[in-house]
């Protein structure tokens, strides 16, 4: 599918899932050379940036929450020319669809045609990935607001899975935006040459950068949130599980002096306390329950229980 906005001389051409034939003809119709055709036509798993005669083309994976494993990459092919933007995509891309319904509404409007110059669309394109980019890092970080909320409510053990997912998601975002930094920073450099919008084209590229950085900055610091809740986690549970084997530590220490007393009073011998007395019976369960608390207010006051 082609989708195209034309406003005085700056055209944009935006390719969804293309056909062969949709290809072939944006490539004609802008002289791009076929080496790019050929990258175009199929995904490309690492991100790349190349000057040509006339225009620049730039490949950058951008990661999306939402998959079944928490995140996926969106691949994205920018061709810019003095004139021209061209973006090829291989799927549905939430940010860009926006895009174009604002474009399509400005247009309706009939608003200035200055607002649709080729710097000015490119730097308007990267900056809504980008932002996207940011809204779902502000997304995975309420859920670690949520998280944070289940460690101190005691759900120490169902917050393991969720804390090693949350992690690994922004793991995935910080990588993802860390190998954009090289053939961005080329692209927008090759932009700024006088082949293309020369220097009036830095104020564009230091707001498309500050936008990227921005992203990379919201992953650092929300993975360090990440990595204090899961330590804290792990010192939860491990307390929870000391608190436990001490409760049975204890247990079983108490209950020691109970076996030793009923083995006692179990041997067969001819002269044995209290076996012979009335209330020997009683006697001997009160000695027992009389030793169970002396050991219970002992445990008590030197607070292992």
């Amino acid at each position: 599918m082609i989708m195209r906005h034309v406003r005085g001389k700056t055209v944009w051409v935006d390719l969804e899932c293309p056909t062969e034939d949709e290809i072939t003809s944006v490539m004609q119709e802008f002289d791009i050379d076929e080496r790019v055709h050929e990258e175009i036509s199929t995904p490309t798993p690492y991100p790349l940036s190349i000057a040509f005669p006339g225009y620049s083309y730039l490949i950058l994976h951008f990661p999306v929450m939402g998959s079944e494993d928490g995140t996926h990459s969106q691949e994205i092919d920018f061709i810019v020319g003095k004139q021209f933007l061209i973006t090829t995509r291989y799927e549905s891309v939430e940010s860009l669809h926006n895009l174009h319904k604002i474009l399509e509404a400005e247009e309706l409007l009939g608003l200035p045609e200055k607002s649709l110059k080729t710097a000015g669309m490119v730097e308007r394109v990267l900056g809504r990935l980008y932002a996207s980019i940011s809204g779902d890092i502000e997304q995975a970080g309420k859920r670690l607001e949520r998280i944070e909320r289940d460690i101190f409510s005691g759900k120490e053990q169902q917050t393991v899975r969720t804390i090693s997912d949350s992690g690994r998601i922004l793991l995935r975002f910080e990588t993802s935006l860390a190998r954009h930094e090289e053939p961005l920073a080329d692209f927008l450099a090759a932009l700024s040459t006088p082949v293309f919008f020369g220097s009036a084209f830095e104020e564009y590229a230091a707001r498309i950068e500050a936008r990227r950085i921005h992203a990379a900055s919201l992953v650092s610091s929300y993975r360090a949130v990440a990595g204090e809740l899961r330590v804290t986690n792990d010192s939860l549970l491990s307390a929870s599980q000391n608190q436990v084997t001490k409760t049975l530590t204890v247990m079983a220490f108490t209950a020691l002096p109970l076996t030793l007393i009923a083995s006692v009073f179990g041997m067969n011998t001819e002269v044995m306390p209290f076996v012979d007395s009335e209330h020997g019976f009683w006697i001997i369960l009160g000695l027992m329950v009389g030793v169970s608390l002396a050991l219970v207010v002992y445990f008590r006051v030197r607070k292992w229980l």
